[in-house]
């Protein structure tokens, strides 16, 4: 599991509950803080069940996630390995244990249906596969999102793209290899708050987003 953490405490601290809550197995968490100032790096020090790496400032979500691949991940350690942000409420029992075995199984990067977002991604097609139902996308984005661990032998985020984009590139890549991409159906996830939710709530976290590049919502 890996996490890229930002400030917003208060959302760490209830989203990482519900996934504590409803994950149905064991995991290793890795958890990289970038820069927060309201208490966020000090209360994930204190989880003695995350790997916590703390750094000054913002380097950005592709140079993030690769830190943490190259000093905590190695895929032959692992079946899956999933992004999953600190704004992502689980909402069923088993979502962790389910969407990382099924894309395990058909060699697909699998996210549960995320809900709450502004522009979601459409659905190219619905394929069934074995027991489950596949709802194709051309990519995911990084709130919830399995991959199989295999991947990372040979991928590694694009740094080179502006500090708040880039993580969903990994989909196109794995696909035009062979495999699939999309939501496991009968799974779903909230973008908590809902998108624009959040901008209502800390306009400032938007507002410095749009100043480094990002997107207003």
């Amino acid at each position: 599991m890996l996490t890229l953490t930002r400030d917003r405490l208060v959302y760490t601290q209830h989203c990482f509950q519900t996934l504590w809550d409803n994950a149905g197995c064991d995991f290793d968490w890795y958890v990289l803080d970038q820069g927060s100032t309201d208490g966020t790096a000090e209360w994930l020090l204190g989880d003695e069940a995350l790997d916590v790496t703390i750094l000054e400032q913002n380097i950005g979500i592709c140079r993030g996630l690769n830190l943490l691949l190259d000093e905590a991940v190695n895929a032959d350690d692992y079946d899956a390995v999933v992004r999953f942000d600190n704004d992502c409420e689980v909402l069923q029992p088993d979502t962790l244990r389910v969407v990382c075995e099924a894309a395990v199984e058909h060699d697909a990067i699998l996210a549960p249906r995320v809900q709450g977002l502004r522009n979601p991604p459409p659905t190219l097609a619905y394929t069934k596969l074995g027991g489950h139902r596949i709802d194709e996308v051309h990519h995911l984005g990084g709130i919830f999102m399995a991959v199989p661990a295999r991947a990372f032998r040979d991928f590694r985020y694009d740094e080179r793209q502006p500090l708040w984009t880039g993580d969903e590139l990994i989909c196109p890549w794995w696909t035009a290899r062979g495999g699939r991409c999309g939501y496991l159906a009968g799974y779903a996830v909230n973008h908590y708050l809902t998108t624009d939710g959040q901008a209502a709530d800390i306009p400032a976290y938007f507002e410095r987003r749009v100043l480094e590049g990002g997107p207003a919502r």
